[in-house]
Formats: structure tokens, sequence, C-alpha cells
């Protein structure tokens, strides 16, 4: 057997232990992402609009995780509505914003490398950086939405029938502190282990830092994690009105 194979027998095990039942829901999950990823290359392939299979791609996506994976409930649907709403607003400022970066295309150094193949593709690459970066961005507040929701729910059922908005607020806000901190760290390493080997082979070619920050591989990898820190920062509170109006709106139902 290969070490992918033994890799992959662990993590089965691991999550089967660890997980019990649930680990059938993680599993089957993952692979429709892969799925879903797979069809996502297959429409852009087609010549869909880069926007529209990426904004269903990641609406697909979160689902999966979710509503499949967790269940349907108040802490997933809570979650999955402030992303929703985060996404459509973070879409407004800030498509304008990356594609003023600039970054879509190849970095000069890859040129090379790529001279022997067919580079005529049915594809915007304005568009698809926009679409790398909003995915890339996805993951961390799929996380972060679901931690907070799940966290205010907790701390609503505790102290149900004797809360109001503003008290359950300030509660969830202290949960939010506390994994904001550790949020943004986890993003910082995210950077630096995914930019060692660029900064690595951009020192071998002997270029300059000035040059190097500068670069568009730098700049992109950057961006993602800046992007991220920012939708993170906002998603979090954001999350927690959500939540908080959510959970108090069903009980006067």
């Amino acid at each position: 057997m290969s070490v992918l194979g033994v890799l992959l027998v662990l993590f089965i095990l691991c999550m089967s232990l660890i997980l019990g039942k649930s680990a059938v829901y993680v599993l089957s999950g993952l692979f429709m992402n892969l799925v879903l990823f797979l069809l996502f290359l297959f429409f852009l392939n087609q010549g869909f609009s880069v926007y529209f299979v990426s904004f269903v791609y990641i609406l697909g996506n979160s689902l999966i995780t979710l509503a499949y994976v967790n269940g349907w409930n108040e802490k997933t649907k809570a979650a999955f509505y402030s992303m929703l709403l985060f996404l459509v607003v973070l879409g407004v400022i800030f498509i304008p914003l990356i594609q003023s970066l600039a970054v879509h295309g190849f970095p000069a150094q890859e040129m090379e490398e790529l001279s022997v193949m067919n580079l005529d593709m049915p594809i915007r690459f304005s568009e698809l950086s926009v679409a790398v970066l909003f995915i890339g961005v996805s993951g961390a507040l799929i996380d972060g939405s679901m931690a907070i929701a799940s966290a205010t729910t907790e701390l609503y059922h505790r102290r149900e029938g004797n809360i109001e908005f503003m008290g359950l607020f300030e509660s969830s806000m202290t949960v939010v502190k506390s994994i904001l901190n550790s949020t943004i760290n986890t993003l910082l390493f995210a950077f630096i282990s995914s930019s060692l080997a660029l900064i690595f082979w951009y020192q071998d070619l002997n270029i300059p830092w000035q040059e190097m920050i500068h670069s568009k591989a730098f700049v992109d990898e950057l961006a993602i994690i800046l992007l991220s820190g920012v939708g993170v920062a906002v998603i979090l509170p954001f999350t927690s009105v959500v939540t908080c109006w959510y959970l108090l709106k069903q009980k006067t139902r």
C-alpha cells in the first residue's frame, strides 16, 4: 500500500474512533465536496459565468458542510444565513478591490514552464482570481460562523426564558473575542506555510526582497490571507448578531 493509502486508512480510523456514527456523514460530505469541486471545474471549462459557478459552488459547499454534516438545525441555519448575507456584502465591497490589485494570470516565473501548454481557455482570469479568493475566504467564514452560532445557541439554551437580546449578544461577544485571536493566528500560520516554498524559490532565483513582496504570486497569497482575516474579524460579530436575532425571533413564535 502506498503512503497516501496508509494515511487515508489512518484518517478514516481516527474519524471513526472519535466521531462514531457521525464519521459516515463527515466522510461522505468530503466525497460530496470533491464531486462538487469536479463539477465546478467542468462548468468553468464549458464557458459558464465564473461568478455564477463560484457562487453556486460556495453555496453547495456550505450546505454540505453545515446542513448535511452537522444537521439542519437552529445552529446551522443561523451560521448559513450569516455566511450567505455576509458573502453578498463582501462581494459588493471586495470585488472592485480585488480587481484593482491586478494579480490575475500567471506569475512571470511560471511562464517558461507553461510555454508548452495551450493557454487558450474560455475563462477571464480577472474573474477567476476573484473566484479563487472568495473560495479561499469561504472556508474560514464557514468555520468562524459555525463556531459562533454553536456557542451562542448553547448560551441561549442555558439561559432560555430569562435573557434579552443585549444580554445574549454581550455573552456571545465574549466568545467572539476568544475565538478571533486564535483564528487570526491560524490564518497567519497558513500564510507562512503556503508562502515558505515560494519565498525560498525567489531566494534561489536571487530576486531581491523589495521585488518579491511586489510580485504577483506573493501578493496573491497575501491578499487571500488579508481578506480572510478581514472577513473573519467581521463575520464573527455579524454571526453573533444574526444568531441572537434568529434565536429570539424563534422564541416569540
